[in-house]
């Protein structure tokens, strides 16, 4: 008989520190109930109008988060253009409206706020002369609509003189021509209140808004440069000089009343990671952490990544409430890729520094269910797993083909890291139901990931199709095989088995068309020598 070998013991230090961890988390979950019963989301109401509508045309209604990931919903509209959706709110918060084009209103927790406007309009200005409210907050709605539409005729959205600057002014040159974009969004602001009288909730609106250009450009000025210029991230010759990005700070401390631009501060936080690696330029240089690339920027190994974020964050952003959007969304992108032991990992920061209940309370629910979800997914019934992993991918392709015989297939390669990827799950399970019936199939092929994520990521997207998990082998064979440079990347097949399309571009919404034209397409009919299909992939 063999004896069994008894699970080497975590040291005494990593078992305290374990358990502590384990405390903290039940103590929060108890901290939580109990403020749920003071602080809880409250429902918002919007409903309405839409004018000469067009149901082919979908409405959505997209809810920006703080800290949070955003929702968008896809309320039922009846053949009279009536439509009718319930938020949950803990704060004021900016939601837009997407028809044809979208613009933004303000929702307050209890609101119930009634909404028309013109379907024909497809043009933001000529559509917000249309718009119309009543109910509660009835009088700020209207105002910010009247902001937005002086806002989008103005030069502060000329995105062709921002594009020029961006591309050809080095760093000093570009401030000064942000400067000008400062004086321009002032200009408005006064405006708008000499105009419209708005009351104080609108004011606090606009005057935020207008001084969101000049930060966003300056966030976004050394991407933007790089990539209007074909600058890859190794290019030395262009390099931030250290105190650009100090003007940000001059943007703090956040306001509560700022906290209903939910876009803005959103954007605001999720970039003011350049301030805080500025700073670590400035005084981190012996780190041995961090490396350095020749263009002066940092990066760190994903092993350590996600401590040197959180402490970047705790010891560098000053503000309490930035500071506590900043850590929220820092997790809520981990729960996005199925990954709730950072949470576990680091709950001392959340306990000490995450406290606002419209922050908190969100982030603990989806950890929650995040957590179930890896270790108990629950599957679309439309979803089938299968399990090639001992398979050489010329076999995996040939069952590709062979299970989907006659029809348009359309293949996803993604990983559960992989954000870009995660975020066109939703385009894909709308098209995936627009083509429901018909001889079209949805593939997914998993990369490069671990296998609990991969389930809990199908689950949690309520994905249908067929799935490939791929072992670090396999994945690194089909990336070969097809010459993935990056992900996602997507196959277009034709009903004869043929590799149409290829490449990065060929996301589900631009698919879309592609799969239709080929649906329409009738192949002619093979004579009965003809070989049987095989599975025609590129050679090694």
């Amino acid at each position: 008989m063999l004896a069994t070998i008894p699970k080497p013991k975590k040291p005494l230090k990593e078992q305290k520190i374990h358990l502590f961890s384990r405390f903290l988390l039940i103590l929060l979950c108890i901290v939580c109930s109990i403020s749920s019963a003071q602080e809880r989301a409250e429902k918002a109401i919007v409903q309405g109008k839409i004018i000469h509508y067009d149901p082919l045309i979908p409405l959505n209604i997209t809810l920006n988060r703080l800290g949070l990931s955003a929702i968008t919903i896809y309320p039922k509209v009846n053949d009279k253009g009536d439509f009718y959706a319930e938020v949950d709110l803990y704060i004021p918060t900016q939601v837009w409206l997407g028809y044809r084009t979208n613009f933004s209103i303000v929702l307050h927790p209890q609101d119930s706020l009634w909404v028309s406007f013109d379907g024909n309009s497809d043009q933001r200005s000529s559509l917000l002369r249309t718009v119309k409210f009543a109910g509660t907050s009835a009088a700020t709605n209207t105002q910010i609509a009247q902001f937005q539409n002086l806002y989008f005729a103005s030069e502060l959205y000329d995105q062709n003189k921002n594009f020029y600057a961006v591309k050809n002014y080095d760093p000093v040159q570009y401030m000064r021509f942000n400067d000008t974009v400062r004086q321009k969004g002032k200009a408005l602001y006064d405006e708008f209140v000499h105009t419209y009288s708005p009351n104080a909730e609108s004011k606090n609106w606009a005057l935020f808004e207008t001084e969101t250009p000049y930060y966003d450009n300056i966030q976004f000025y050394s991407i933007d440069h790089k990539r209007a210029n074909n600058l890859g991230p190794m290019d030395t010759t262009f390099v931030i000089p250290i105190g650009f990005y100090d003007k940000l700070a001059k943007r703090l401390p956040l306001e509560k009343s700022h906290l209903m631009n939910t876009n803005a501060v959103s954007t605001f936080s999720s970039f003011y990671d350049y301030y805080i690696n500025e700073r670590r330029r400035f005084e981190e240089t012996s780190d041995a952490n961090w490396g350095i690339t020749p263009s002066g920027e940092r990066f760190a190994s994903t092993t350590i990544a996600d401590s040197l974020q959180l402490h970047g964050i705790v010891n560098y952003v000053s503000d309490p409430l930035l500071r506590e959007i900043m850590l929220s969304h820092h997790f809520s992108k981990s729960f996005r890729k199925q990954d709730f032991k950072t949470y576990e990992k680091f709950i001392t920061i959340v306990t000490r520094h995450i406290t606002s209940p419209f922050l908190r309370d969100p982030l603990q629910q989806e950890y929650l269910a995040t957590k179930a979800r890896v270790e108990h997914p629950e599957l679309n019934s439309r979803a089938i797993l299968k399990d090639m992993q001992s398979s050489p991918i010329q076999e995996i392709m040939e069952d590709i083909l062979q299970s989907n015989k006659g029809k348009v297939i359309y293949v996803d390669f993604w990983a559960t890291w992989c954000a870009p990827c995660l975020s066109e799950f939703p385009n894909s399970k709308r098209i995936e139901a627009d083509f429901q019936n018909k001889n079209v199939s949805f593939v997914y092929l998993c990369l490069d990931s671990d296998q609990d994520k991969y389930k809990a990521t199908v689950s949690s997207y309520d994905l249908g199709g067929q799935h490939y998990f791929l072992s670090a082998k396999q994945s690194g064979s089909i990336r070969d095989l097809f010459k993935v440079s990056g992900i996602p990347f997507y196959l277009l097949i034709d009903r004869d088995g043929t590799i149409l399309e290829t490449g990065n571009h060929l996301r589900p919404l631009t698919a879309k068309d592609k799969i239709n034209t080929l649906l329409q397409y009738r192949q002619i009919s093979r004579t009965a020598h003809t070989p049987a299909i095989g599975p025609k992939v590129p050679g090694p």
